[in-house]
């Protein structure tokens, strides 16, 4: 079965891609024939997609397969949505000369917050500027489906500090409706289900254990989802609902990701000073429900917490030596970025955004919550209590009014208004109806650089799209490429290529994508390796990157010359059961 089932192909009459490109196969061939091998231009000879008829070879660049294997000099041949041929193989039709370049598969972003955005900004130019042709959504336990439609207005309030909250109507409800909207981006699509969107569903916000009847119909919701072909299951222990659970629970529900091959993503319940008290309960999820478990944006968070990346690694070192399939991902930066509410304790939320409203303006809860975000509480971990006020920067408002409190941090924000940093917050929440993003300066560099060259560690942006954004929403590939790699060599080119590519390919369930092999799908990156850098900064974010030359999405143009094409290739990616591989 093909890795993507289900597309939305309603504008093309061939029931799909694949049908599609058999029936374009003939004019490819003659197209081919009639330039003889030439070098000829060849932009009128395209399909309403932007797919050259003729085969389109990249003549002369450096391949990185992305197994880890050394680059080698060669051609490759893209026909239709494919890979046709490369190595040392005769140009076939188009060409377009990449001499000096590398030539990779299409990034992998295993952790994208563009749930909605890519349905209202189809080209998402942050993304395919900086390589990237596949995005995984649904995360943080923070799914936008299954949802009632009773649920949608509450569910888009509480994420839209996170996801942004464009003008859509919300007409999807299950996971197949959803990921017909999804489709035909300009990158690919693939989809979680969140432990929180599914605990809404079935007992709204609530503060308590679910009822055995509860966590099975939870459970039927997970199995749905990746029967529909959600990719993986995903939680976020610092985000409501998902922070009401226990253990128990989620080794209940990892249980449905193991029956469907699949696996479960945490945004761990301490990154702190506990980071090690968070990981500890992932290892006793993977053993105990026999799910492969993977650790979002893996970070050793505030100050209580750095130089902890050493005993992290040997902690995964040993998860693993003793059988466990565990992975993890990180972005690669000192500072985070999230929903300015995330700063409040997790019982505020479980009323819902009705409730939380009432008491940020409950003078008689006031000072608990003062002081549970100062101190922290024995199961949770406070940002401020791990840093400080003067940490928190404020990346994305809704109203025109506080637009000029973005890239300000908190006390500056408070001196302005003439309060205090609580009542600044309280402020900024109430009347941005909780839409405001926030960026938390909290880790420390070499942490940072521990962790990126870890063997199981894949890369992302996590990047939020609304804003002034933190600058890995467009910087964090080329970042990784051109300073980690190119001018610090803290790892091979080759390496840094597999980690974006093969092993989140793998790790997703996607077949015949993260590579460079005959028959895999042409999603294809293609950059200078002695010029990619990122130009993004926290003052200035939305600045692209340099050296990314050319992006192809299942054989389309997505990217010429540095440049956007405007064509729409992207498909929704449906995890095949039975998809992993080996561990790596």
């Amino acid at each position: 079965m093909d890795a993507v089932r289900g597309q939305d192909d309603r504008r093309i009459s061939c029931a799909d891609d694949a049908a599609w490109a058999r029936c374009l196969r003939p004019v490819r061939r003659w197209c081919a024939w009639v330039a003889g091998g030439r070098a000829i231009p060849a932009p009128w000879l395209r399909d309403g997609r932007g797919r050259s008829l003729m085969p389109v070879t990249l003549v002369n660049g450096t391949l990185y397969d992305g197994s880890g294997a050394p680059g080698r000099r060669g051609n490759l041949i893209i026909d239709g949505d494919r890979i046709a041929a490369l190595g040392d193989v005769a140009p076939l039709g188009e060409r377009i000369d990449v001499s000096g370049q590398a030539v990779s598969p299409g990034f992998i972003d295993t952790h994208s917050h563009c749930d909605l955005v890519c349905m209202s900004d189809r080209q998402l130019a942050p993304k395919l500027r900086q390589g990237i042709t596949t995005d995984l959504l649904g995360q943080d336990g923070l799914s936008e489906a299954p949802i009632k439609a009773e649920d949608v207005d509450r569910w888009r309030t509480h994420l839209s500090g996170l996801n942004d909250d464009p003008s859509l109507d919300w007409t999807w409800r299950d996971f197949g409706s959803y990921f017909a909207r999804i489709s035909g981006a300009a990158l690919n699509m693939a989809a979680m289900v969140g432990h929180g969107t599914v605990r809404l569903h079935v007992m709204g916000m609530d503060n308590r254990p679910p009822t055995p009847a509860e966590l099975t119909a939870m459970q039927a919701l997970v199995d749905d989802a990746m029967t529909s072909g959600a990719c993986g299951f995903s939680t976020g222990l610092i985000y409501s609902p998902c922070v009401y659970s226990d253990t128990e629970e989620l080794i209940a529900l990892g249980h449905v990701a193991r029956r469907n091959d699949s696996f479960m993503v945490y945004h761990m319940r301490y990154e702190g000073a506990r980071v090690l008290d968070g990981m500890a309960e992932v290892f006793r999820i993977a053993r105990e429900s026999g799910a492969a478990c993977h650790i979002s944006h893996f970070k050793a968070r505030g100050k209580q917490a750095w130089g902890k990346s050493s005993a992290m690694v040997e902690a995964v070192d040993a998860a693993r030596a003793a059988g466990l399939d565990i992975t993890a991902d990180q972005y690669p930066y000192t500072a985070g970025s999230t929903m300015l509410g995330a700063l409040l304790p997790p019982w505020c939320h479980a009323r819902g955004i009705d409730g939380l409203n009432a008491y940020l303006r409950d003078a008689t809860v006031e000072q608990r919550i003062r002081s549970e975000i100062e101190n922290g509480r024995s199961d949770w971990e406070s940002s401020i209590a791990a840093s400080s006020w003067d940490s928190i920067m404020i990346s994305g408002v809704r109203s025109e009014a506080n637009r000029w409190t973005i890239g300000k941090r908190i006390p500056e924000i408070a001196r302005g208004w003439g309060l205090d940093n609580y009542q600044t917050m309280v402020r900024l929440l109430l009347e941005e109806n909780h839409a405001v993003s926030m960026i938390l300066f909290m880790m420390d560099e070499a942490d940072v650089r521990r962790l990126l060259v870890q063997p199981w560690l894949m890369h992302c942006t996590d990047g939020l799209m609304g804003g002034e954004p933190h600058p890995r929403t467009y910087g964090t590939y080329p970042r990784i490429l051109g300073h980690y790699v190119r001018d610090e060599g803290l790892m091979s080119l080759p390496e840094a290529i597999r980690k974006m590519t093969s092993l989140p390919a793998w790790r997703l369930g996607l077949r015949d994508r993260g590579v460079l092999r005959e028959g895999a799908f042409a999603d294809i990156t293609v950059f200078n390796p002695d010029t990619v850098i990122d130009r993004s900064t926290y003052s200035h974010p939305r600045a692209f990157p340099e050296g990314i030359e050319h992006v192809f999405v299942n054989g389309v143009a997505a990217v010429r010359n540095g440049r956007e094409t405007g064509n729409l290739a992207g498909r929704a990616l449906r995890r095949e059961i039975g998809a992993p591989g080996s561990a790596r």
